[in-house]
């Protein structure tokens, strides 16, 4: 069972440190976990760089920086609890990687 199998499974998460290390290691692309697709059926953000912006954040690559900071994920939490169906951008996470 690969990597992102296993976190699709599991999804502990442990404060997104998987998934962190995952990008780090460059076997996490942000842009098609949150495709237009994906973002278009549940949210109301048009596309990544819309999302990114309400987070002020200019570039795909700096997202899970900005998550690894935990004031920054409550952010992140409200941002999508407000504009999504869902309530954390963790669920989001999970969803996305579950399509």
């Amino acid at each position: 069972m690969g990597w992102m199998d296993q976190l699709k499974e599991n999804f502990s998460f442990s404060e997104l440190t998987g998934l962190y290390q995952a990008y780090q290691k460059g076997n996490l692309d942000i842009k098609g976990l949150l495709n237009n697709d994906f973002l278009n059926k549940y949210t109301d953000f048009a596309n990544l760089d819309a999302f990114m912006a309400k987070l002020g954040i200019k570039d795909e690559h700096q997202i899970m920086d900005f998550l690894k900071d935990r004031g920054n994920r409550q952010k992140a939490d409200q941002v999508v609890n407000d504009h999504s169906q869902f309530d954390s951008v963790i669920a989001m996470l999970k969803k996305a990687l579950n399509q």
